[in-house]
């Protein structure tokens, strides 16, 4: 014998499906949130390190920080991916410095995945093995390691940029860096 189901039961679980596919979905979210954008891992600059790489669209004073960082550290090659091709920032982030070879280039694509791929081209001629990458924020550093993780296979630490980032671009990067990982994970290719 067939249970005769009522016109409000039926409604109350048609609208349950969206509500509980809703909360899954918002929990995944949150939780992938948590791990790769708010609490990423962050490696400390290694002791020994071949290169330190600044990737592109940082804040200006980043990318000061990691010259200076070079130098302080004794690093003899210094990356800086500049993606902007406006002279006055070009010839600052890429001025020579002492004892430290300044290795400038506009990735192609302008993208997280391009930078990893012209890191790897660098590396591989420049016979180096280990490597210090600074992202551009917090919430990008987790997607900075799959990319170059995916595109070589030295010795990597990733880390944030020093300067801090207000909450509204916290916030702007939280769905940024969302948009990057869903491309991220469509193509698993370097």
């Amino acid at each position: 014998m067939r249970r005769h189901i009522s016109p409000e039961t039926r409604r109350r679980r048609m609208l349950a499906v969206p509500i509980v596919l809703a909360l899954v979905v918002m929990l995944a979210w949150a939780w992938f949130a948590v791990t790769k954008l708010w609490f990423p891992r962050l490696d400390p600059v290694p002791d020994d390190v071949d290169v330190i790489v600044q990737l592109g669209g940082a804040y200006g004073q980043d990318y000061m920080n990691a010259r200076q960082l070079a130098v302080d550290r004794g690093v003899h090659d210094l990356v800086i991916s500049e993606p902007t091709g406006i002279p006055k920032l070009h010839d600052r982030y890429c001025a020579p410095l002492t004892g430290v070879t300044v290795h400038c280039f506009a990735p192609d694509p302008s993208t997280t995945r391009g930078e990893a791929r012209g890191f790897a081209a660098l590396a591989e001629e420049n016979g180096w093995h280990s490597a210090y990458v600074v992202g551009t924020n917090r919430e990008h550093t987790a997607r900075v390691r799959l990319y170059f993780e995916r595109c070589w296979d030295g010795e990597l630490a990733v880390n944030r940029p020093g300067s801090p980032r207000s909450f509204t671009e916290h916030l702007y990067q939280a769905g940024y860096q969302t948009a990057g990982w869903l491309r991220a994970v469509r193509n698993n290719a370097c």
